[in-house]
């Protein structure tokens, strides 16, 4: 029986039939009543916010002022960030594989080892805690929220899209590596088998590393510029496809082409779902795949990084039609619930926080 359901004691009921009451205490004259005690202090709440109640996902970090400076600030912490990951981690390969005698950097270019191929993947993976910890440094908001709406990683809805988009993004994937090959190139055996590896284990990571970034962080703070939904959903998406494009240096406009319908589209499935979850598994499947296609196939991993002037074509247009049909897939499965929002009520923490 709980404390509240044990019954009550009921006061004795004098002659007149009257309840007792306790009578106030009183002080004789020239004595002063004891000091009542001080009331609690409300608790503190420590620790970042939660997200606002009811809101877009790309809405999370908007509110009354736009604070564009402290925007440009923390998409400028981002893309330091990405090419210092980067940039570290590599010299850091190429410095291992030149002391193991691997390469001989004095005879002039960088040959993609398997280390040098993680380093980069790493690189970018670490994109993942970064933008968490720069959303919770100038926004106060609680990293978690950085995963979706409810504020956690949702594995269920991650499994669905797998299975969906898996075995379609295979045979995409197969359709267009036999439609564009790429020169072969020679692999020892040991270098596919760790390549193999390497790729099964960081490809997703460092795929899920740029969808944090970019259609999370990037596009969350571009989004708080904009007064009104429409705006704020059109910075968003432009300001994180430019971005996400830029960071490809990618000097060919097949290519550019792609990234930015790749960002664009990738963002509003972001929006509509509520989350990174569908577009981490779009990104991972596709650049975990090629990157195994690459090793079935021998090809020139130097040839597939090559972004310059000319290597693109119109053959580029097939992958931009693929986005473009995974958008409008998304955005009918949820014409009639609409973009998912935050929980209308969200509890604030108040003695520690997650």
């Amino acid at each position: 029986m709980n404390r509240d359901d044990r019954p009550h004691p009921v006061p004795p009921v004098p002659a007149t039939g009257a309840p007792m009451t306790e009578a106030p205490p009183t002080a004789s004259p020239g004595t002063a009543l004891p000091a009542a005690p001080p009331a609690a202090p409300e608790p503190h709440r420590r620790g970042p916010r939660s997200a606002p109640p009811g809101v877009e996902y790309h809405r999370v970090l908007a509110g009354e002022k736009r604070r564009i400076g402290r925007g440009v600030l923390a998409l400028a912490l981002l893309m330091g960030g990405m090419f210092l990951f980067s940039t570290v981690l590599s010299f850091l390969a190429v410095l291992i594989d030149a002391l193991t005698g691997r390469i001989d950097p004095m005879s002039g270019g960088i040959e993609f080892t398997p280390l040098l191929n993680a380093a980069n993947l790493l690189g970018l993976a670490l994109l993942i805690p970064w933008s968490m910890l720069v959303q919770r440094w100038l926004y106060g908001v609680r990293a978690a929220t950085l995963h979706s709406v409810l504020s956690c990683f949702r594995l269920e809805l991650f499994g669905r899209t797998l299975l969906i988009v898996g075995p379609v993004w295979v045979v995409y994937m197969a359709v267009l590596s036999a439609l564009s090959p790429y020169p072969e190139a020679a692999w020892s055996f040991t270098d596919l088998i760790v390549m193999f590896v390497t790729v099964l284990l960081l490809a997703p990571l460092q795929s899920a590393g740029e969808e944090y970034g970019f259609r999370g962080l990037a596009f969350r703070i571009a989004a708080s510029w904009g007064r009104g939904p429409r705006t704020a959903l059109l910075l968003g998406v432009v300001v994180s496809s430019l971005l996400f494009a830029t960071a490809h240096f990618a000097a060919d406009p097949w290519l550019n082409l792609y990234y930015l319908t790749f960002g664009a589209t990738l963002a509003l499935i972001t929006w509509r779902t509520g989350g990174l979850e569908v577009a981490i598994v779009v990104h991972a499947v596709n650049n975990t795949l090629a990157f195994l296609i690459t090793l079935i196939t021998r090809t020139d991993l130097a040839a597939g990084f090559d972004r310059s002037a000319g290597v693109g074509s119109a053959i580029m247009l097939v992958p931009c039609a693929m986005l473009v049909a995974a958008t409008v897939v998304v955005w009918l499965r949820t014409r009639r619930t609409g973009p998912a929002r935050t929980p209308l009520s969200v509890p604030e923490p108040v003695e520690q926080y997650r």
